[in-house]
């Protein structure tokens, strides 16, 4: 007894060790208040690496990101933390390494990281956009009732970047039938950009092809169903086609 219970107690550190190595960057990201980073804004941190004239050009861009947002779908309520980072090192240390930007989704937190050397409006807008999906949504409707092709797809519609640039009506319903069945993170992203960046421009093609049907600006409303215990696919009658 005492042998197996040590045993458990080994499985469990070493479960617990993994745990906090692989989600090490959600740490850092819930503490960034007591870190370097300067606090340009309410929920705004800033490399101290960046030159301080860098915040109000990054305040600007913040801005017009959501405004963007604002005239796809109506408003944008979310107030995520937002971090830009200015280093390799910190890329690393919250959770965004190679990519230029990442939304990260904590029980009690959204948290957004943005590489400062790709900042951009369309960046911004797409990273702010599964920020203000989390809060409509709340974090475990989130997590569980929406399928990753459709979050992407969504933040795709204020993505405008060129190499993004699609329009639905040119895809085959195969491809947008396919995308469909892309419903968790694991499934969506490989490890092939070529891969990727196939399905982020069918996502971006199939959620124009529900917006066709019910305007950006029900968008929020309909969510809301989910929230309450609507199933997804009814809610937007997501039928597979032929």
């Amino acid at each position: 007894m005492k042998k197996l219970a040590i045993i458990v107690i080994g499985f469990v550190a070493i479960v617990f060790a993994g745990a906090t190595f692989a989600y090490s960057h959600v740490f850092w990201l819930s503490t960034i208040e007591n870190s370097d980073f300067n606090n340009v804004s309410e929920n705004i941190y800033i490399d101290s690496n960046l030159e301080k004239n860098e915040s109000e050009k990054i305040l600007i861009l913040l801005s017009e990101s959501k405004e963007r947002i604002r005239n796809k779908y109506g408003s944008f309520t979310a107030m995520p933390t937002i971090v830009i980072t200015g280093t390799p090192d910190n890329a690393k240390k919250f959770g965004l390494g190679n990519f230029p930007g990442k939304a990260f989704n904590a029980p009690w937190k959204n948290y957004i990281v943005i590489n400062h050397q790709k900042i951009n409006v369309s960046l911004f807008a797409h990273e702010l956009m599964h920020a203000q999906m989390r809060e409509i949504l709340g974090y475990w409707t989130y997590q569980t009732k929406i399928p990753t092709w459709f979050d992407e797809g969504i933040a795709m519609q204020v993505d405008l970047r060129d190499h993004y640039k699609v329009d639905y009506k040119l895809f085959s319903q195969q491809e947008i039938n396919r995308v469909k069945t892309l419903n968790s993170p694991s499934e969506f992203w490989t490890s092939s950009k070529e891969e990727n960046l196939k399905n982020y421009r069918s996502a971006k093609a199939a959620v124009q092809e529900i917006l066709a049907t019910y305007p950006a600006k029900e968008l929020y409303s309909m969510l809301s169903k989910v929230r309450q215990g609507k199933e997804f696919s009814s809610v937007f009658s997501l039928k597979t086609k032929v």
